[in-house]
């Protein structure tokens, strides 16, 4: 607004605002997240908010199908919003609008959004392959789909289905995660195909396709990797070993594949089936490499997985390294005995032949006059005549071409005597009347164990050998009784049990010793004289004569005497030797001798003379003088002996008094002694004056008269002294007295003191002593305790008290036993299988270390103790696997090296249980307009004791709190009073008499009012069977709101009630009852429920199991021969709900009514009948047989047996080289063949027979048939390759044969 005059103008704004309801929120509504059950949408705020804040908006939502809005909520603040519990599938619309104080604004609307993923289905994963089978299981594994659907693939689901069954079965119980999964319960024999279906958060997608069919049975194990037997330019032979298990079944052939290195693929080598465990792959290129491979097969159709790939083979001539070949015999040593002869043979393979040779220790073995070797192309021998034992050893043939080199070594040994011993034969530790002997065993033993070795000697001045010893077993002897300086020859021959064997000699050995007698001592002196000893000591002689001193002889001479006298009577080795029994006063001089293993030296010189006697004189003072005790009229001194006698023995001590003088010269000593002179170390003065103060002197006397005096420390005064007790204790008892149980306790414990002190025992801290016996005098006290226990353990004070004093020791006293009961035991956890058990230490441990503890259990309803742990080093123990839910009582016993002590119980039984686990999943069963239906699983576990009941609790939106709803003691609850349009929370806790376990919550909130629910069938699996004649009920549960309309069609048709078959429908169950099953009964049953809020189709499959159908026809005749017709045919129509076991096939001669089995067994719809007569008429009929019989039969058309050709017959005939009718002769190596054109028509079969026994392919012998030509080859010929051979031809028109003899 303006305002102008003359003067000027002025301006200035005047605001208004109109208040009124808000604008609509600012658009366009932006779809945030959508799901199958939710949405997450927002908006921006209305650009007019009515000229107040906007207080709140209000969302509704509404079905596209309907015309009708309902409120989400009239409360939200922000501008986004989450819209929850959508149907999947629906297709909705939201519209929100601006709240402020003046009221509601007009709203804004979305798009319509359908509640789905926002992504797909998973597409099919790959073909399902067989990774591993058994006759009951079978392990697939498969690729994940080329599509996830754009969400991760959370699982697959598995189906299976038999081979002649259209009805596919879930067998997977849940989500399987990975690519792998093992079907187990499967029928031994049964073909199985397999598909699989993806799962994502969308649901489950389409199934892969079906995996090839696969039999139910054993694998077959591998053969062995097949190795070359035979190689040439255009053929290789191979071998193998046949599988470790054949899956249960018989092996009935092998497939051999090859490969052309190095980029060829693999094809069959064989055209036939293969028995053996060789084949000879033919038409191969020259100089190529190979490789090869066997796949078997059994009776059941089993085929095994390929084997290991042959190593690579070039196709060329073998050059064959030499092979020896020895019979038996010479694989071990050759034993034969002397005089006889011995024979080498040996067989030579290679090519080219080899060369041989035979050597002995290394050279080559020729011809002598005794010895011959021969040589053949393929053979040598080595003869030996009149054998002795330097003819046997180690022969070496060794045979060489350009493969290699082979060899053999003959060990021949020629039993005889022995030979010589080992040299040579040793003389040693030779002394003038014995010698020592050593030698070897023989090199050679002569074939046989050296049973004793015997030694001869001989003067080398004679020649008769004398024997010295016999059945030696050890090569070392001691020869004695030899005459010293002969000289002597030894020989040693050893033993077997063919006799004595040669000599070893020794060198001529003089029987000598080699050491004489040592010089004399020398240097003989005497020291450490007394009046009946002396030491003589002397130095070693400068020669010991070759060997040691062993002994010095001493010897003494008095002056007075004549004779030397021996001093020594056992040997003395050292250099000095105490001289004893002298007489004293005497004079004596000594010499000494040596003596080594030769015997005794010259004596040594002798010494001077020396005189027996002691230096003596006066004794020293005694030892520490000192004052025991005082009275008032007399004292009492002690002393010990002098430290020095004088060198004579102590007669006696005086003792001497005198009152202390100012001068010493004043001072008078009195002796107080007796005049016999005191013996003892202690005296009491008496009749002394009381209180005077003396000097007391003590001097000991010997024979040399009265020694120096000894004072008394101080000047005691004769007067009464008073004394503090003193208490003697015994060193043992300052130590831990020790003592076993049952034993008795004994302290005895001198005291003193003035006046006498009173003697008090108390244990511990103030404990009388009741069972003690005490006795007390002046001079000791003593306790005694009979038969002491762990309890009399424990320090005892011993307390003496005077008017001077008291004093107070202590005796540690232990008594060994047992321990006492630990102290404390507590139970500080329990569980439902375990107990934790707490205790501390015995207060008594026994008196020695605890070792361990015993904790022990026992049940309540029971007396006994059973031990839990009898080695618990720990004072806490858990006791584990208890019985869950019983009572039990536990004791604790702490044991040592004594034994087991006194046990602590618990007062109360404990009962093994918890709190039990969360109860199981809650679902949501219902929900009305004033109540919700909860339904839980049991826990998992109870805790060991019964779920006595469940608590429901209920939080209301908006509200913290939890509130009690109700208890009850099923697992199911209706929790009813609530409000309509309200949200609440719900959970569930399981409580038994231990306590309550951890709530359990339902996932969601609820939101109180009536539900709409879609039919929807629950139902474990769609498919039924029942055995024909039975009766069979179908329940399907579903869940539908309101009441759904059922229709019933079966086949397309809809389904009719009549005297066997019912349908009905209950509000939660569809029921279909079938009586008397049959055959029509079978099909798939489609059932449609439908309400107001969608329809749902169930579908349900019949299976009725009986007896198949007639297979179907015609029977088609495949091929005709004169002796043989095949015929083939449909499987039944109906299979009578299981896998189509066998074919049983009967043929019958159209001239007879009797029919006869072609086959019980058959698995195929196709069959060869073969032995036919030429020209008959037959017809056949072929019956279908499942697990539950055979069904009804189908006939074929009259079929006549005859050629398939109409030609002339032609019998066969042979073309052969004359030479073949003549006996064929080979030399053994040599090779030879047989060969002959045949002819007939048909062509005929070939045949090649040695006796009875028809032949064919090995490594030596090879046969080559063509249709017009027959042939047979054989390498290197041995012995028992001649014989008659016979060449047999068949065809329709008869047979021929043609034999050949071959001489080898």
């Amino acid at each position: 607004m303006t305002a102008k005059n003359i003067v000027g103008s002025v301006t200035d704004n005047i605001i208004i605002k109109v208040h009124d309801v808000p604008g609509p929120p600012k658009g366009p509504v932006k779809i945030v997240k959508i799901s199958r059950t939710y949405c997450d949408f927002s908006w921006e705020t209305p650009e007019n908010d009515g000229g107040v804040p906007i207080n709140n908006y209000v969302v509704e939502i509404r079905d596209t199908t309907s015309q009708t809005w309902t409120e989400l909520s009239s409360s939200v603040i922000r501008t986004v919003f989450k819209a929850i519990r959508l149907n999947t599938g629906s297709e909705y619309q939201f519209r929100i609008k601006a709240k402020n104080r003046y009221g509601v604004g007009p709203p804004i609307t979305s798009e319509a959004v359908v509640a789905a993923y926002p992504f797909k289905v998973p597409g099919p994963p790959g073909t399902p392959s067989v990774i591993a089978f058994t006759k009951d299981s079978i392990t697939i594994g498969w690729n994940e789909p080329v599509s996830d659907g754009g969400n991760e693939v959370i699982g697959y689901h598995v189906e299976r289905k038999e081979r002649s069954s259209i009805i596919w079965h879930k067998i997977s119980k849940g989500i399987v995660n990975g690519n792998i999964f093992k079907s187990t319960g499967l029928e031994d024999g049964v073909a199985y195909e397999f598909r699989v279906m993806a799962e994502n958060m969308a649901g489950i997608g389409k199934p892969s396709k079906a995996s090839e069919a696969i039999l139910a049975l054993d694998p077959v194990d591998p053969p062995s990797q097949p190795v070359p037997i035979l190689v040439n330019k255009n053929a290789i032979t191979i071998q193998w070993i046949k599988p470790e298990y054949d899956g249960g079944f018989k092996i009935t052939g092998y497939t051999v594949e090859k490969r052309e290195l190095p980029a060829g693929r693999w094809i069959r080598a064989n055209f036939t089936n293969i028995i053996e465990t060789t084949f000879t792959v033919s038409g191969l290129t020259q100089d190529t490499s190979y490789e090869f491979r066997v796949i078997a097969r059994n009776s059941a159709g089993a085929v095994s997985m390929p084997s290991e790939p042959s190593d690579a083979i070039i196709c060329k001539d073998d050059i064959i390294e030499p092979r020896i070949m020895v019979d038996a015999i010479f694989r071990d040593t050759l034993l034969l005995k002397a005089g006889e002869s011995f024979k080498l043979e040996a067989d030579i393979a290679g090519q080219p032949t080899p060369s041989m040779v035979w050597t002995k220790n290394g050279k080559e073995v020729e011809n002598t006059m005794k010895l011959e070797v021969r040589f053949t192309e393929l053979t040598t021998t080595l003869t030996n005549k009149d054998s002795v034992r330097p003819d046997g050893g180690e022969f070496v043939l060794t045979a060489t071409n350009v493969g290699g080199f082979a060899k053999h070594i003959f060990n021949v040994k020629v039993l005889d005597r022995p030979g010589p011993p080992g040299g040579p034969l040793k003389v040693f530790d030779v002394t003038a009347d014995n010698c020592v002997l050593t030698w070897a065993p023989p090199a050679d033993d002569g074939g046989a164990k050296i049973e004793e070795y015997v030694i001869e000697k001989r003067e080398s001045s004679r020649l008769v050998w004398t024997n010295v010893v016999s059945g030696l077993q050890v090569t070392q002897h001691k020869v004695t009784k030899l005459l010293k300086g002969n000289e002597y020859i030894f020989r040693v021959m050893a033993v077997n049990k063919y006799g004595l064997g040669e000599s070893l000699e020794s060198e001529p050995t003089i029987a000598d010793n080699p050491y004489v007698i040592p010089d004399p001592p020398e240097n003989t002196e005497v020291t450490a004289i007394t009046k009946d000893s002396m030491v003589v000591m002397w130095q070693a002689p400068k020669s010991d004569g070759g060997t040691p001193i062993t002994n010095y002889i001493i010897e003494k001479k008095d002056r007075a005497a004549l004779r030397w006298v021996k001093c020594n009577t056992r040997k003395v080795k050292d250099l000095q030797f105490k001289a004893t029994g002298l007489d004293p006063g005497h004079e004596y001089e000594f010499r000494i001798t040596a003596e080594n293993a030769a015997g005794l030296s010259i004596p040594s010189v002798p010494s001077l003379f020396y005189k027996a006697t002691d230096a003596l004189y006066k004794p020293g003072a005694p030892c520490n003088p000192r004052i025991l005790d005082t009275t008032k009229s007399s004292i009492t001194v002690a002393w010990n002996k002098p430290v020095y006698n004088g060198g004579s023995e102590i007669t006696g001590y005086i003792v001497e008094t005198c009152i202390p003088q100012e001068k010493e010269e004043e001072e008078e000593w009195t002796i107080v002694t007796p005049k016999e002179h005191l013996i003892a170390t202690s005296f009491t003065i008496t009749n002394l004056k009381e209180n005077q103060e003396y000097k007391i002197n003590i001097s000991a006397i010997n024979s040399e008269g009265i020694g120096d005096a000894a004072s008394v420390p101080g000047n005691p005064k004769a007067e009464d002294r008073l004394l503090p007790p003193e208490i003697d204790l015994d060193a043992e008892l300052r130590k831990v007295v020790s003592l076993r149980a049952c034993c008795s306790l004994r302290l005895f414990v001198p005291i003193r003191g003035r006046p006498a002190p009173q003697a008090k025992w108390i244990k511990g801290d103030g404990e009388l002593i009741e069972k003690a016996t005490i006795d007390s005098t002046t001079s000791y006290t003593s306790l005694v305790i009979e038969n002491v226990n762990r309890f009399d353990s424990g320090k005892y004070n011993l307390t003496v008290e005077n008017s001077s004093g008291s004093k107070t020791v202590t005796v540690q006293v232990r008594v060994l036993d047992t321990p006492s009961a630990p102290q404390n035991l507590k139970i500080t956890s329990v569980t439902n299988q375990a107990v934790t058990l707490t205790w501390d230490p015995p207060v008594n441990d026994g008196g020695v270390k605890i070792k361990n503890y015993i904790v022990e259990k026992r049940e309540s309803t029971r007396k006994a103790y059973a031990t839990v742990n009898a080695i618990c080093h720990n004072t806490t123990f858990t006791v584990e696997q208890l019985l869950e839910g019983c009572n039990y009582y536990f004791r604790v016993l702490a044991e040592n090296e004594y034994g087991i002590g006194l046990p602590i119980e618990t007062a109360e039984s404990v009962k093994v249980s918890e709190k039990p686990q969360p109860p199981g999943k809650i679902t949501l069963k219902d929900v009305t307009k004033n109540s919700v239906t909860l339904s839980w699983e049991k826990p998992e576990h109870d805790g060991g004791s019964r779920v006595g009941c469940y608590v429901v609790e209920i939080q209301s939106k908006g509200v913290d709190k939890w509130m009690q709803a109700m208890i009850v003691k099923d697992t199911e609850a209706t929790v009813s009073g609530l409000n309509a349009g309200e949200e609440y929370m719900f959970r569930v806790a399981a409580k038994n008499e231990k306590g309550a376990s951890d709530p359990r919550q339902l996932g969601v909130p609820v939101i109180v009012k009536d539900l709409v629910i879609a039919p929807v069938a629950k139902m474990l699996f769609n498919t039924f069977s029942v055995l024909a004649g039975e009766d069979l009920t179908v329940e399907v549960p579903y869940v539908a709101r309101p009441k759904a309309a059922v229709s019933w069609v079966k086949d397309g048709q809809p389904l009719k009630r009549t005297t066997r078959v019912n349908f009905g429908a209950t509000d939660t169950m569809l029921n279909l009852i079938i009586k008397e099953a049959t055959k029509e009964d079978v099909g798939q049953y489609h059932i449609t429920l439908s309400n107001t809020a969608g329809e749902t189709p169930v579908n349900v499959g019949i299976v009725v199991l009986d007896k198949p159908g007639q297979p179907r026809g015609p029977v088609k005749v495949e091929e005709v021969t004169s002796d043989s017709v095949t015929i083939s045919w449909n499987p039944p129509e109906y299979d009578g709900g299981c896998t189509i076991k066998n074919y049983f096939v009967e043929k019958r001669d159209t001239s007879t009514t009797n029919w006869t089995v072609v086959s019980q067994n058959l698995a195929r719809t196709k069959i060869k009948a073969g032995r036919l007569k030429t020209g008959s008429e037959y017809q056949f009929r072929i019956a279908a047989e499942n697990r539950y019989g055979k069904g009804p039969v189908l006939l074929s058309e009259c079929i006549v047996a005859q050629y398939p050709y109409k030609d002339e017959i032609e019998p066969p005939h042979i073309s052969i080289d004359p030479e073949y009718t003549k006996a064929v002769v080979v030399n053994a190596g040599d090779n030879f063949k047989i060969d002959a054109d045949v002819h007939g028509k048909p062509l005929p079969s070939i045949h090649w027979m040695k006796g009875e026994q028809e032949l064919s392919n090995t490594i030596h012998r090879e046969i080559k048939n063509t249709s017009s030509k027959a042939y047979l080859a054989v390498k290197e010929a041995k012995l028992s390759d001649g014989g008659q051979y016979t060449l047999l031809l068949k065809n329709p028109g008869g047979e021929k044969a043609v034999q050949i003899n071959v001489v080898v």
